[in-house]
């Protein structure tokens, strides 16, 4: 079996991940300091951390042509086909749109759509180590630390 990190979170994650975190100690405070203070929204932010961790990616596993998204809650496998391209692009996430995830908390994962790939699903830290899979009639996008590695042993795997 073959493992590969996750490249380091980007700016923008950073960014977003750390806003998350300030807002969530704000309200905290806010919380404990005014009694009138909603309890249901010092609740709120706190979970939608810990969902977002549990779904955020953190690494990549190559073996017997599947490729397995490693992730906090369960992990996520794709079966590689016959019909496998896979191909380094730094510019994957240039004007996509997300439709239904998470774009920038702990990284950035679920379904997303741009004119260049059409509907993907991504799995990813920083768009610039973009590696896009093509599978079974499925795209998705991931962003290991070592991309040309990458793509050498999923070719590999996928026979």
């Amino acid at each position: 079996m073959d493992e590969f990190s996750t490249a380091p979170c980007d700016t923008s994650c950073r960014v977003v991940t750390a806003l998350v975190f300030v807002m969530t100690v704000f309200f905290v405070f806010l919380f404990f300091s005014f009694k009138e203070f909603p309890p249901y929204v010092m609740a709120l932010l706190p979970v939608v951390l810990l969902i977002s961790w549990g779904f955020s990616v953190r690494g990549y596993s190559i073996e017997h042509g599947t490729l397995l998204i490693q992730r906090p809650f369960f992990s996520k496998s794709i079966q590689l086909g016959q019909d496998l391209s896979v191909t380094r692009d730094p510019e994957a996430g240039k004007g996509a749109v997300k439709v239904a995830g998470n774009g920038g908390l702990f990284g950035y994962y679920g379904s997303f759509r741009s004119k260049r790939l059409g509907s993907f699903t991504v799995y990813a830290t920083d768009w610039k180590f973009g590696v896009v899979v093509k599978t079974g009639g499925k795209t998705f996008v991931v962003t290991p630390d070592e991309p040309d590695m990458f793509i050498s042993r999923l070719t590999e795997s996928a026979g």
